[in-house]
């Protein structure tokens, strides 16, 4: 909770590359922002599997 109106949902992953890089999702409530952080999530997660792919060939 950043302040009376704002949810915040963190997600820091090690990308492809080996870096950490940090995606950062806001919401008006607590349910809203936990849904949104798991759809954010696989989207990362897909995005580094297809850049770990890419890298080995």
């Amino acid at each position: 909770m950043i302040n009376d109106h704002l949810y915040e949902g963190r997600y820091t992953p090690t990308n492809a590359y080996g870096k950490r890089e940090s995606h950062n999702i806001y919401a008006k409530t607590r349910e809203e922002c936990e849904e949104k952080l798991a759809e954010m999530i696989a989207e990362v997660k897909a995005q580094i599997k297809a850049e770990k792919e890419k890298m080995t060939g």
